[in-house]
């Protein structure tokens, strides 16, 4: 019972670690995004609209937190209202990593209309119900779904949590392809050659919504 006792306590101590390398990486994210917006070039084709939403997820039994996201209310161009909402979600559990063949936490980052709630909106598997319109997956990295008049409007794209590390991986992962991404570019202008830990998906045929995570070379 000793052993247990001890296990369970090393557990939770490892959880709480985890948390805390989140919550560090999630203070890291949102300031080098709002460093991004607030660049005076940037600025004239994108900007903040407002603060930080910040929700979280937690188990069915509400012991341990399984998921974060950070929404950010943007303008774009010589609009004068809120828009769209960047956002970035953090699952190391529950359905945010529910892709097949997926046994790793992953970090979401996107562009949306709505902020994350994890009530009617968030980045889950399946990703979409039957009667719902099917996203474009382009090069298998960059889910894209239409916006009015026929524009690809809203965006998303998928990390390994594990391959984030440093302030460089935060700028060459995140920053830089969504700076990309807000200025209308695709594939292969996204992402810097040979960037690891960019997750690769798989539609699978036989259930609709459904994808499956390529295993990283």
């Amino acid at each position: 019972m000793t052993d247990i006792g001890e296990a369970i306590s090393e557990g939770i101590s490892f959880i709480s670690s985890v948390g805390a390398e989140c919550g560090a990486l999630t203070s890291m994210v949102k300031q080098e995004l709002n460093g991004l917006l607030g660049n005076g070039e940037f600025r004239q084709q994108v900007k903040a609209g407002g603060s930080w939403i910040d929700k979280f997820e937690k188990d069915s039994g509400g012991w341990v937190q399984t998921a974060s996201a950070h929404s950010l209310p943007i303008i774009m161009q010589r609009k004068r209202s809120v828009g769209a909402y960047l956002f970035f979600q953090i699952s190391i559990g529950g359905n945010g990593i529910e892709a097949q063949a997926n046994k790793q936490p992953l970090v979401h980052i996107g562009l949306w209309p709505l902020p994350v709630d994890f009530s009617d909106y968030w980045m889950g598997f399946p990703l979409f119900d039957s009667d719902e319109p099917e996203p474009e997956l382009e090069g298998g990295v960059v889910f894209r779904w239409p916006a009015e008049g026929g524009q690809w409007g809203e965006w998303t794209y998928s990390l390994r949590l594990a391959e984030i590390n440093t302030i460089h991986d935060i700028r060459e992962k995140i920053v830089a392809p969504v700076k990309a991404l807000l200025q209308g570019k695709r594939l292969p202008e996204v992402f810097p050659p040979n960037v690891r830990g960019i997750v690769h998906y798989v539609a699978l045929e036989e259930e609709r919504g459904q994808y499956r995570i390529l295993p990283q070379d």
